[in-house]
């Protein structure tokens, strides 16, 4: 019997989530819900398969998940769900009063290395703006609640001024919190908080299972000689796809049987952030360092200056390894294109307004429809029938 032909012509989409709780289900859902929708902008269907167990992974005790995605007249993608919201749950506060005191900590330790500021605010003034925002939300529901405090003492003398100045300062606290559900302030600050500690400890067994997966990957390029991977760094995952691409690269050099192709997308980085906290560990920089100079590394980066909480359109390399020598960012040649994904022309003035103003939902953009068709498309380049840097250079380099 003749042997299967290997499935050249399909793609391997790897996809490292933010630092965000809710796991594959939850993203596959998404992914189901918004591919019908832009189906209907892009005249295509998109279709998601089915959630399933990572077989590779099941006797590693990985907990990955995989679906296919596909349109009529592109190619079958086989998605990876990298999954590290188990992880992600035990660095995540239950309580917003514990998101809030371990943020005083994160801004004073940034404030020991305001060195790093201006060159931050040079490249990307906006970035900048939305990691202070928290701090002066925060310093602004004190402020009122302790105003409220006082002027309660002199409407009514003695303790019952004190009572109502308490009670109306604990109504002013409340509203701040209940206003977060609407402005997203603890979600940033969330992001902010991690990005710090993680430089002072590691996640435990994060390292390990990138490390694992990446061999697993790099094993199933071997065995179904995929036409390509493609692993998608999307917010926080951006980060944490550098040390997976990384093993990745080191394992499949060490086979004889040549390289595979490999491209790094980057969506909504926030790269800098953490490569700048003063804790951070020198291995992050080298690593980010030596994908920058991986001439076999397709990387490109696609983050919106409208998307406050990303690094977009900024040398992205040299603001996040200030120490680097000239020699060494001279040698780089990723990324390969700081795109953006110019969501203005995705949708209707109108709804674009309301995105400008809702950080979260902004920032999510990148996996989501948008009511116009245009350059960007997230399901187009994920099943586009020739090689990623294809797609990018006729849609999206400018």
């Amino acid at each position: 019997m003749a042997a299967a032909k290997p499935l050249v012509s399909r793609r391997l989409v790897v996809f490292v989530g933010g630092f965000d709780p809710r796991g594959a289900r939850h993203y596959h859902q998404l992914m189901r819900r918004e591919a019908a929708k832009q189906s209907l902008v892009a005249d295509v269907r998109y279709e998601i398969g089915k959630r399933s167990r990572w077989t590779p992974g099941i006797a590693a005790d990985l907990q990955h998940s995989t679906w296919t995605v596909s349109a009529g007249q592109g190619a079958d993608s086989d998605y990876l769900f990298l999954d590290w919201s188990d992880l992600v749950r035990r660095h995540w506060p239950q309580h917003t009063w514990q998101v809030v005191a371990q943020a005083w900590r994160t801004y004073m330790s940034v404030f020991k290395v305001r060195a790093t500021l201006p060159p931050v605010h040079k490249e990307t003034p906006y970035v900048l703006w939305t990691l202070a925002y928290p701090l002066v939300y925060m310093l602004l529901c004190l402020l009122m609640a302790l105003a409220v405090l006082l002027m309660g003492s002199t409407v009514l003398s003695g303790g019952q001024g004190w009572l109502l100045g308490c009670l109306a300062a604990g109504l002013v606290l409340f509203a701040g919190y209940k206003l977060d559900r609407l402005v997203h302030v603890s979600w940033l600050l969330r992001i902010l908080n991690f990005g710090c500690a993680v430089g002072q400890h590691p996640v435990e067994g994060l390292q390990e299972r990138l490390v694992i997966t990446a061999n697993l990957v790099a094993e199933q390029l071997q065995q179904a000689r995929y036409r390509e991977v493609v692993v998608v760094g999307f917010s926080v995952g951006s980060v944490m796809a550098v040390p997976f691409v990384k093993a990745l690269r080191h394992r499949l050099q060490a086979r004889p049987d040549g390289l595979q192709r490999v491209n790094l997308l980057t969506l909504g980085n926030c790269i800098p952030l953490f490569t700048l906290m003063p804790q951070t560990d020198d291995v992050l920089r080298q690593q980010l360092l030596a994908l920058a100079q991986d001439r076999d590394l397709y990387w490109v980066d696609i983050s919106s200056p409208s998307d406050s909480v990303s690094f977009g359109m900024c040398n992205l390399v040299a603001l996040s390894l200030p120490q680097a020598q000239p020699s060494d960012l001279k040698q780089c040649v990723n990324p390969r294109h700081m795109c953006s994904p110019r969501f203005h022309k995705l949708f209707h003035p109108s709804t674009y307004r309301w995105l400008r103003r809702n950080k979260m939902r902004m920032h999510f953009q990148y996996l989501m429809a948008s009511e116009l068709p245009g350059a960007y498309d997230y399901f187009a380049m994920l099943t586009s029938k020739g090689l990623l840097m294809e797609f990018i250079s006729k849609r999206l380099v400018r």
